[in-house]
């Protein structure tokens, strides 16, 4: 067998390897990194319906004690056998109404010890619950005899999803009523923000009864017997449907073990693999379960296998060529050996002997040229990557002086109409310095290109006057956001290692990150301090946003890495190289007060006087 077959199969042997163990570690990885996102969703989503239904839980027990609900309640113990009408007791269903409107619950209505409706918020509505009675409910059952009430069921009338929130009417340490709120299911469409996995909100028993999959809808997650099956349509908790089960688990507990489960969408369809996670409503007797496809995970695979398989070929075709090379010269060595052992002898050979050697000596000269050839490749395609990446910072960088150029310029136009002339002028001396920090800008980044003479630059510049700059070019973008500024006394006397433009274009990075993160904060703020520690400038920017996740605050720093519709993600690329390059550094954590928090440390040049 030749030897570019051993290394071929060799090379396929270990290739083969290598990608069986990256993918089985990467789909191991990406896998628990989907169960730990899906957790930390579904544990969101709980917290977020447990305060939605918390609003409502206490509101019955303080209604029931209005003295205006007493009237119908005593009148239907005195009179039992007529059934109310509609509008007998109307002022007290105004009152009702009147009270659901401002609480935003669905419905509102008062229940005699019968288990009959009286008066309802929605008494002038075709499905009015006036007439109806509901002593099979337990929430009925739990306030009639004298503890607040808490359901979850089908609207016997309406048939919308409600949760029930009762409390007795006492009269004299006596029950003689209950008090009901039915909060409307259908918030939770609103609250739900996560389209990238499926959810389903189930019951003690494992019923769905909420979910982002509609074949799911009223099927239990594991097998239930007959009688229980019986007992929840005989309750009418779901209506009639018949419930069937999505999986084969032997119980709830033991389905809520296991992270990967096989779920179908009907129950004559094929099953599919799901990363599922759970989460418990005690307050509610809950489930809230998440659902990502395996699938995702195997595509991730997929992604790495692709990239290992890309990068081997091309170690294996260095390899190689390294190898042939070497191959090459051992066989001039020693072929030369030979040729001086033998000249004596076959004298008569040497002509053939140096035609040989020639032909050698051109193959070697050849397997040089392709190696310095692809070398040259190599370093062409590495400066382009890197031409490129400064392009588009180059663009991130200049268009917030372009903006501002343009903010100036029509507020010259503006303030020439009315006569303004020497703010016009101010303007115009704006835009020439914008200009001319545009120009500045493209410089430094010109010197960035060149790593070696950026880092032997040695500039001084004063922090606060920086500081101030900055804030100058985004004072504009500050006032029309409505932003408050949490400003120190800054040290007029600290002087930091680094180039006055480039620390400005920095905090520039800095404050345009903190006003995306404010748009939707109703009392926006930013605060910037300036302070020394063990001889390094400590430069902090904060604000009151909403902050970053664990997640983000690794990736903040990546290239191309984003949270903005519009963003090129190169911003605090560029703003942590250019600390880098003065021996400083960039970190972002949690700010005390709520938000994310910006700590930028360089060198101090001379210390601060006091």
């Amino acid at each position: 067998m030749s030897s570019k077959k051993q290394f071929f199969y060799f090379a396929l042997l270990v290739g083969s390897v290598g990608a069986m163990l990256i993918g089985w570690l990467t789909f191991i990885q990406v896998q628990q990194h989907l169960s730990e996102k899906i957790t930390s969703d579904v544990v969101q989503l709980g917290n977020k319906i447990d305060n939605q239904l918390e609003r409502y839980s206490q509101l019955p027990e303080v209604l029931a004690s209005d003295p205006r609900l007493l009237p119908p309640l005593l009148d239907a113990i005195s009179n039992r056998k007529a059934a109310p009408m509609v509008s007998q007791y109307q002022p007290v269903s105004q009152l009702l109404d009147q009270w659901n409107q401002t609480l935003g619950a669905d419905t509102l209505y008062l229940i005699d010890l019968a288990g009959t409706t009286l008066a309802s918020s929605n008494w002038q509505q075709t499905d009015s619950f006036v007439g109806q009675n509901f002593s099979y409910r337990p929430y009925f059952q739990q306030a009639a005899s004298g503890q607040n009430g808490q359901y979850f069921a089908l609207g016997a009338r309406s048939d919308k999803r409600g949760y029930y929130f009762s409390a007795p009417v006492m009269k004299e340490q006596r029950v003689i009523g209950v008090l009901t709120i039915k909060v409307d299911l259908s918030l939770l469409a609103d609250i739900w923000q996560y389209e990238d996995i499926e959810y389903a909100i189930t019951d003690e028993l494992g019923i769905i009864f909420y979910s982002s999959e509609p074949e799911w809808l009223y099927h239990s997650l594991i097998p239930l017997s007959e009688g229980i099956r019986q007992q929840v349509k005989q309750s009418r908790q779901y209506g009639m449907v018949d419930i069937g089960a999505l999986t084969e688990a032997d119980s709830l507990s033991a389905f809520n073990q296991q992270g990967i489960q096989a779920l179908r969408r009907l129950p004559e369809m094929p099953a599919k693999t799901y990363i599922t996670a759970q989460h418990n409503m005690d307050k509610a007797g809950w489930y809230i379960y998440g659902f990502t496809p395996q699938t995702k995970a195997f595509e991730y695979m997929g992604q790495v296998l692709l990239l290992f398989i890309l990068i081997y070929i091309l170690l294996c075709i260095a390899v190689h060529s390294w190898w042939q090379t070497y191959r090459a010269r051992i066989a001039l060595a020693n072929l030369n050996s030979r040729l001086e052992k033998r000249v004596s002898q076959r004298t008569r050979r040497l002509q053939e002997t140096n035609q040989q050697l020639k032909i050698t000596l051109n193959q070697y000269e050849h397997s040089q040229a392709e190696l310095k050839q692809t070398q040259d490749e190599l370093l062409q395609a590495a400066k382009l990557a890197m031409l490129g990446e400064l392009s588009a910072s180059i663009n991130h960088e200049i268009n917030q002086p372009l903006a501002a150029i343009r903010t100036y310029a029509e507020n010259g136009r503006k303030l020439l109409e009315k006569q303004r002339y020497d703010t016009v002028g101010r303007n115009l001396d704006e835009i020439i310095q914008l200009n001319e920090l545009i120009a500045e800008i493209i410089a430094r980044f010109k010197v960035f290109a060149r790593k070696q003479n950026l880092q032997q630059t040695t500039q001084r510049t004063n922090a606060a006057d920086s500081v101030r700059s900055a804030l100058s070019l985004m004072r504009n973008a500050l006032i029309k956001q409505g932003v408050i500024l949490r400003l120190e006394d800054f040290p007029e006397d600290m002087v930091i290692n680094i180039d006055a433009v480039q620390f400005e274009q920095v905090l520039v990075n800095l404050i345009q990150n903190s006003l995306q993160a404010l748009k939707e904060q109703p009392e926006p703020q930013i605060g910037i301090t300036l302070n020394v520690d063990a001889g390094q400038a400590l430069c902090r920017v904060w604000d009151n946003g909403p902050g970053l996740s664990p997640e983000q605050k690794q990736q903040v720093f990546d290239p191309f890495y984003t949270t903005k519709e519009d963003g090129l993600g190169l911003g605090m690329t560029i703003s942590r190289r250019i600390i880098d390059a003065y021996q400083g550094t960039i970190s972002v954590k949690d700010h005390l007060g709520g938000g994310a928090e910006f700590t930028v440390s360089l060198p101090l040049t001379s210390e601060i006087t006091p």
